[in-house]
């Protein structure tokens, strides 16, 4: 729990209901089917509800026991509207779609294992301790990761943290003391003092500001270009909103996303004749953001669902607002095989009525989701063109049921072979309502495994009527493959949540540490600045990507091929560094974790060029002729010729260290008396000058 204020108790049965995987699947019995069709609204039966000639269904896990790299994935073509290419206006910014990579391009170095809150704000940022701003304008392309379950609620020293440690760090105005939600409840009860007018004042100023604390902890914003994957048994993040913001081409995938818990939720007396609490925060947020795969997560409330929440006010004490909303003018998103888990307002397509700016956005296809006594939005829509199909909506209880699908303004939603599974004496007519919306094309329904046309079971009791057609037809922009409805529910019980075996292929566990060989002094004897370290993994578990590590500082990446538990090499070529002593570490990374190296020292003393010498020729008519020597040792790359400290001759020198170097110059406009002459030798390391040679001009 987040150590909730001290709250009345609900009155409500508390306690987690169980997760839809520990639920046994449930075969429609004859009975509820009868029930389902004798409902107070008419059911219309189609004519042929299994679609169009369906494809096969698609395959959720790629295999029994198969483990895939998620992190490298992509989505396919025609997999919904995320893989559509054109041009789309998120928020009035025009953006160029080309489908959905994700971090599918990333550079090894921009490849990460986090199993911390803190290591993956430090990935998302592109630096340790790096700002949201810099999370939510990368466009780096990086793979990361996600390995245990991350707690939002945690410091970045892992100390965990509750509501109370954030409430802490706000003083409300006049009052020197810290903020707290029972003062906030106790000040403004609507059947108190306060009545029932909007909260203001130095309590409500201060629970902004301590909204504001919660949210620099356990929100997290994404950029573009990024692939986020959870890895094994258990893979998740809890108690945080995660937000796709102002960004494009983003895929997560296989993830529990739990619990995005909000501490200090606002309470608004004028939403509905009862007032609400509302929250601020869903467990995956796309706002204002393009082409995003939001694929095989399963999402819910954690330790705190809906039957846990005690009423204040008259009104549950909401703490979460949605599990997966696309709101701000977001397009072009796929909801695939996801599993949706006893939450009220579930997913919402659309911000506001208000905001015409978003005509012609918000497309989104959800395909073989399941949802699990949820209340609603399933979604609800607002101005944009929607696919709905191959998805299983179930009951085990009515509890917080009010709708699934929600026409809003200007949206048209088409529903294609879905399946839907009530409790008995639930009313089919209540899947489907109205929000301002005037269409919803359905097709292929089956209630209870029978057929079911659920907009004309709206239709016959509603005072505004949905028209049964879209303005849109999905195979005009993309591939779907739809299968038939009576496949749907085993496909999606067996595939939906966060079910692939996510790995690789390479290792069946983290990488084992490798050992590091260097070759400086090898073959010449010269200490030189430049040689190769090796990094060699005699046998055991392989890994993909291996970091080399100077002074510890990142300066090379490879991505290696392998497999387990074959010998993996690889070298990095280090060049140009000076005389001194730097020790080097390799970081071998497969999806599962790191392993390192010890460490290895490498000692660089003869960096700078050898020291040539130089002679000169006979003086004539005051030109001689110098020629430079290295006979053996680190090559120069130029060599300057001084005479008398002032610069005379310049060259390009061609190095092969440690084989000899010569090269000449013509002296001219030599005087009469004595010179001195000195040839240098540069490199990147340095530069070394000969013994001086004197020159006698007769006068």
């Amino acid at each position: 729990m987040r150590a909730t204020p001290h709250l009345p108790a609900p009155d409500r049965p508390t306690g987690p209901a169980p997760t839809g995987t520990d639920r046994p699947a449930r075969a429609p019995s004859s009975a509820r089917r009868a029930a389902a069709l004798g409902s107070g609204a008419a059911l219309v039966v189609a004519g042929l509800l299994v679609g169009p000639a369906a494809h096969a269904a698609p395959t959720p896990s790629g295999g029994p026991g198969e483990v895939r790299d998620l992190g490298r994935e992509v989505l396919a073509d025609g997999d919904g509207w995320a893989s559509w290419h054109g041009t789309t206006r998120p928020d009035g910014r025009v953006v160029e779609a080309r489908g959905t990579t994700g971090g599918a391009a990333a550079e090894p170095a921009e490849v990460h294992v986090v199993q911390t809150w803190a290591q993956l704000r430090d990935a998302l940022a592109g630096r340790p301790g790096g700002t949201q701003t810099d999370a939510r304008t990368s466009t780096t392309p990086r793979v990361i990761y996600v390995r245990g379950t991350l707690d939002a609620f945690t410091a970045a020293d892992g100390t965990p943290l509750t509501c109370d440690d954030f409430a802490s760090q706000v003083t409300v105005a006049g009052t020197g003391e810290p903020f707290s939600m029972d003062d906030y409840i106790a000040h403004y009860d609507p059947e108190g003092p306060w009545g029932r007018v909007d909260p203001s004042g130095p309590l409500e100023d201060a629970r902004v500001a301590a909204a504001a604390v919660q949210a620099r902890a356990t929100q997290q914003h994404v950029g573009s270009n990024v692939t986020i994957v959870g890895v094994g048994p258990g893979a998740g993040i809890t108690g945080a909103n995660l937000r796709i913001r102002d960004a494009s081409n983003v895929i997560v995938r296989n993830l529990t996303l739990s619990d995005a818990y909000d501490c200090f939720p606002q309470w608004d007396p004028g939403d509905t004749a009862a007032g609400n609490w509302n929250s601020a925060y869903d467990n995956l947020s796309v706002w204002s953001s393009t082409s995003v795969w939001a694929d095989h997560l399963t999402l819910d409330d954690g330790e705190n669902p809906p039957s846990s929440l005690p009423t204040v006010f008259g009104r549950p004490f909401e703490v979460h607002d949605g599990l997966l909303d696309v709101t701000h003018g977001s397009d072009l998103v796929t909801v695939s095989w996801n599993h949706f888990d006893d939450h009220d307002k579930t997913s919402i397509v659309g911000s506001s009525d208000s905001r015409l700016q978003d005509r012609g956005q918000h497309r989104v296809t959800y395909h073989h989701n399941r949802w699990t006594d949820i209340g609603q939005r399933a979604p609800r829509v607002r101005f944009g063109d929607v696919h709905v199909y191959n998805n299983l909506y179930e009951q085990t209880r009515e509890g917080h049921f009010v709708y699934w699908w929600g026409a809003g303004i200007e949206s048209s939603i088409v529903a294609e072979n879905n399946a839907v599974e009530l409790v008995d004496g639930v009313d089919p007519a209540r899947v489907v309502t109205e929000w301002k919306g005037t269409q919803l094309l359905e097709t292929g329904t089956l209630v209870d495994g029978a057929p079911a046309d659920l907009v004309a079971a709206f239709n016959a009791t509603a005072p505004r009527p949905l028209a049964p057609t879209a303005r849109w037809t999905p195979a005009e922009h993309y591939d779907p493959q739809v299968q038939a409805t009576q496949d749907v529910a085993e496909a999606v019980r067996a595939g939906a949540g966060a079910t692939l075996p996510s790995g690789t292929p390479v290792a069946e566990r983290a990488p084992d540490a490798p050992r590091l060989t260097h070759d400086n002094g090898w073959g010449t004897g010269l200490h030189d600045g430049d040689y190769t370290i090796t990094s060699t993994l005699w046998w055991g578990q392989n890994a993909t990507v291996l970091r080399l590590y100077e002074d510890g500082v990142l300066v090379d990446a490879q991505a290696v091929d392998g497999g387990s538990p074959a010998r993996q090499q690889a070298t990095f070529a280090i060049t140009g560094r000076t005389d001194g002593t730097r020790t080097y570490v390799v970081e071998a990374l497969n999806p599962w974790d790191t392993a390192r190296s010890a460490p290895l020292t490498v000692t660089v003393r003869d960096a700078a060029p050898g020291r040539p010498t130089v002679t000169v020729g006979p003086v004539r008519d005051g030109s001689a002729t110098a020629t430079t020597t290295l006979w053996w040792g680190t090559n120069g790359t130029e060599l300057v010729v001084l005479v008398d400290g002032v610069e005379v001759d310049r060259q390009v020198l061609e190095a092969r260290t440690p084989h000899r170097q010569r090269a000449t110059t013509t002296l001219t406009g030599l005087t009469a008396g004595t010179h001195e002459v000195v040839a240098r030798l540069v490199n990147a390391a340095g530069a070394t000058d000969s013994a001086p040679v004197r020159v006698v001009v007769p006068g």
